[in-house]
C-alpha cells in the first residue's frame, strides 16, 4: 500500500477524537491520509445514557461509535488491537489478564512494529510519559509506541515486515497551564483537583511545538467527538457551544515534535497543517 501521511497510535476509542479530530479533518482537507491504531475497545468506559449500551455491551458500542467518528474523520485506515481497557489507575480492572496493563510488552510492540511497517506512515503520533491526564493505558501504549517507532527502523525484528523509517514522531499534548487554570471552572473535569495531581498532568507549554488551529473545522470537530455518544452527552459542558470551554476545546490542538535517532523531516505533514499559533508566541490565556 501506499504510505500514510499520519498514524495516531492510541489507547481507546475517543481518545482520537478528543484529542485530534480537528488535525484529522484538516489533513484530509489538505488532501493528506491518515490512519489509527486503538489499543483497546474502552469497555471500561462511562455510559452516558443507559438507552445507549450495558456493560457487557460496550465493547462493541465504542467500536461501532469509533468507527462512526472516523468516517466523519475521513480516516483511510483503522485497526484494533483488541486488549481489554485497563480502567483507571487503581481501578480493579488494572488487574485482568486481558487488559493492556497486563499484556507482555515485546507482544503490543511487535504488534506495533507490524503495524508500523504495513502502513509506513510519515509521522507518528502517540501519548506522551504521562499520557495527557495519567491514564495507565495511556501511558502504557505511549511508552511502547516510542519503542516500536525505533524497532520499525531497525533489523531487530526481521520477521515483522519491511523496516520503516518515519520521518518524524509527536506526542499528544495539553498546556498544563490550562488544566491549572480550570481548576477554578465550575464547568472543566479538572474543577477542584487538588494542585499534586494537576502538576503531573499535561505538558509545560513552553514544551510544545505545534500548536494547530483548528477553529475552521470546529463544527465537524464536534460533531465527530458527539458520535462517541455513549462518552459524552448533551448535558456535557464541552457540548455546550456558547461556552468558553467549547470554543477553547475545539479550537486549538497541541503536540511536541520529539527527536528521533536520525534526522526528523522539517517539513513533515503535521507542519505543514500547523497554522497560526507559533509555539514562542502563544501561551494558555491565548487557549
Amino acid at each position: 500500500m501506499n504510505s500514510i501521511d499520519i498514524l495516531y497510535i492510541l489507547a481507546h476509542p475517543d481518545d482520537e477524537s478528543f484529542g485530534h479530530a480537528g488535525t484529522m479533518l484538516l489533513a484530509a482537507g489538505m488532501g493528506l491520509t491518515t490512519a489509527y491504531v486503538c489499543a483497546t475497545r474502552g469497555e471500561a468506559g462511562e455510559i452516558r445514557d443507559v438507552a445507549l449500551s450495558t456493560k457487557p455491551q460496550l465493547a462493541a458500542r465504542r467500536d461501532l461509535e469509533l468507527r462512526r467518528a472516523m468516517r466523519r474523520a475521513g480516516l483511510v485506515d483503522l485497526r484494533l488491537l483488541g486488549y481489554r481497557d485497563s480502567g483507571m489507575d487503581g481501578t480493579p480492572e488494572n488487574n485482568d489478564p486481558r487488559c493492556l496493563m497486563q499484556a507482555d510488552e515485546d507482544e503490543v510492540t511487535a504488534h506495533l512494529v507490524v503495524a508500523i511497517r504495513d502502513m509506513r506512515p510519515r509521522v507518528v503520533v502517540g501519548f506522551g510519559p504521562e499520557g495527557v491526564y495519567g491514564h495507565p493505558d495511556h501511558i502504557r501504549i505511549g511508552k511502547l509506541t516510542d519503542r516500536a517507532v525505533i524497532e520499525a527502523a531497525s533489523d531487530a525484528d526481521p520477521g515483522l515486515g519491511e523496516l520503516w523509517r518515519v520521518e518524524a514522531f509527536y506526542h499528544v499534548a495539553a498546556p498544563r497551564e490550562r488544566l491549572i487554570a480550570s481548576r477554578n471552572n465550575p464547568e472543566s473535569p479538572y474543577y477542584q483537583a487538588p494542585m499534586e495531581v494537576l502538576n503531573r498532568l499535561g505538558s509545560p507549554a513552553a514544551e510544545i511545538t505545534h500548536w494547530i488551529d483548528t477553529g475552521s473545522v470546529a463544527a465537524e470537530k464536534f460533531a465527530i467527538l458527539m458520535e462517541h455518544a455513549t462518552q459524552i452527552s448533551s448535558d456535557n459542558p464541552i457540548a455546550d457551544q456558547n461556552s468558553d470551554l467549547h470554543k477553547h476545546f475545539m479550537g486549538i490542538e497541541t503536540v511536541i515534535k520529539h527527536d528521533l535517532p536520525w534526522e526528523s523531516a522539517a517539513n513533515d505533514p503535521i507542519s505543514h497543517i500547523r497554522d497560526t499559533y507559533p509555539a514562542n508566541t502563544v501561551g494558555y490565556n491565548a487557549l
